[in-house]
C-alpha cells in the first residue's frame, strides 16, 4: 500500500536551521500499524524508540525531552524546523530502511517552505537524505548543509566502518559508541545556541 507521511513539515515562529530526514517508519505512516506505537514513542518525526535524535538533541541542549510537547518547545526555542524529503512511498516487505522504499513522491514544496521561511542552514539526518536533496533540489547550493551521523539504530550498529569513528575508538576504548555521536553533534549544533 501506498503510505502518505504522517506530519506535514514543522515550522517554528522563527526557524533559522531545519533538520531534513526521509520518510518515517511504517509504524507511523501506515494506518493498519499505528496500533504498534508504544506509549513512551512519539507520535511525531524520530519517534520511534530507536531512533536517537531527541536524546541526541536534549543532551546537546541540556532538556530531557521525554514528550512531544518537550521536543516542539525545543524546536520553537531553539528556531528548528523539521521536514522529510519524501512525501509518500511504498515499502518493501514494511522494512523500515531508506533502501526499503520504492514508489517515492518528493516532497518538492520542501525547498520553497525553506525560502519562505528564510531558512539557511539544513542538518541531514543522512547522506543519502543529503543526495537525494541536492538531486531534487541542485539550486540550493547557497544553504549551509550539514549531513549528520544517522541518529537510527540501525546507524549505530554500523559505526564501526566510519573512518571518524575508528579514530575515535583508538583513544576512547571502552565508550559507547552512542558517545562519538553525541560528541558529533554537539560539535554541529553548538553553532545555533
Amino acid at each position: 500500500m501506498v503510505e502518505l507521511h504522517p506530519y506535514g513539515e514543522f515550522i517554528p515562529k522563527n526557524p533559522r536551521t531545519m533538520i531534513v530526514g526521509s520518510f518515517p517508519i511504517g509504524k507511523f505512516s501506515n494506518p493498519k500499524k499505528r496500533s504498534e506505537i508504544k506509549p513512551h514513542e512519539l507520535d511525531f518525526f524520530f519517534g520511534g524508540e530507536r531512533n536517537l535524535l531527541w536524546k541526541l538533541l536534549g543532551l546537546c541542549f541540556d532538556r530531557e525531552l521525554k514528550t512531544k510537547r518537550d521536543v516542539i518547545q525545543l524546536l520553537e526555542e531553539q528556531g528548528i524546523a523539521v521536514g522529510d524529503v519524501i512525501k509518500s512511498c511504498r515499502r518493501k516487505n514494511g522494512g523500515a530502511s531508506d533502501s526499503d522504499l520504492y514508489q517515492i513522491k518528493w516532497n518538492e514544496e520542501l525547498i520553497d517552505i525553506i525560502r519562505d521561511n528564510g531558512i539557511k542552514k539544513i542538518f541531514f539526518t543522512s547522506k543519502k537524505v543529503e543526495g537525494w536533496f541536492n538531486k531534487l533540489f541542485p539550486e540550493s547550493s547557497d544553504l549551509e548543509k550539514v549531513t549528520l551521523i544517522s541518529p537510527s539504530g540501525q546507524s549505530v550498529r554500523s559505526l564501526s566502518w566510519h573512518p571518524d569513528y575508528k579514530a575515535w575508538e583508538k583513544t576512547h576504548r571502552g565508550e559507547p559508541k552512542f558517545n562519538f555521536i553525541l560528541n558529533d553533534y554537539r560539535l554541529k549544533f553548538r553553532t545555533i545556541s
